[in-house]
């Protein structure tokens, strides 16, 4: 019984270990979307050299429901949900996000969520959740 209590011990021992040294990179925050932009302009030309990425993303409910937008810009950017397209949806607004900040928003009823970068009209996409 002593062996089986030790073993515990070294294994919790070692997953927070683990868990306090592991690198930065390997946190999985959610399901990835890009921002980009034309640095240092951003602009509203074809092809557009600045959005989100990919435009239109598909998660299921409990799979992979929270999303992580992650700004590779070099200009602040938001991604903001647009309220007239959804409806009574929940509604998400980073605010402004400066180069390589992170905004995360966990999805939680089904639907066609309509957003934007409220600095850049023009960038817009659709995160489509499923049940």
């Amino acid at each position: 019984m002593l062996a089986i209590i030790i073993v515990v011990i070294l294994i919790v021992v070692g997953v927070g270990i683990y868990i306090l040294t592991r690198p930065a990179g390997t946190t999985n925050n959610g399901t990835p979307v890009k921002i980009f932009d034309g640095n240092p302009t951003c602009s509203q030309v074809t092809p557009p050299n600045c959005g989100f990425t990919p435009s239109t993303l598909n998660v299921k409910m409990g799979v992979n429901n929270t999303v992580t937008w992650t700004n590779n810009g070099g200009q602040a950017h938001t991604v903001t949900s647009n309220q007239t397209a959804n409806g009574s949806l929940p509604s998400f607004n980073s605010n402004g996000m400066n180069a390589n900040a992170q905004y995360t928003f966990t999805f939680s009823q089904a639907g066609t969520y309509h957003y934007y970068c409220s600095y850049h009209l023009w960038m817009q996409a659709v995160v489509i959740v499923s049940a």
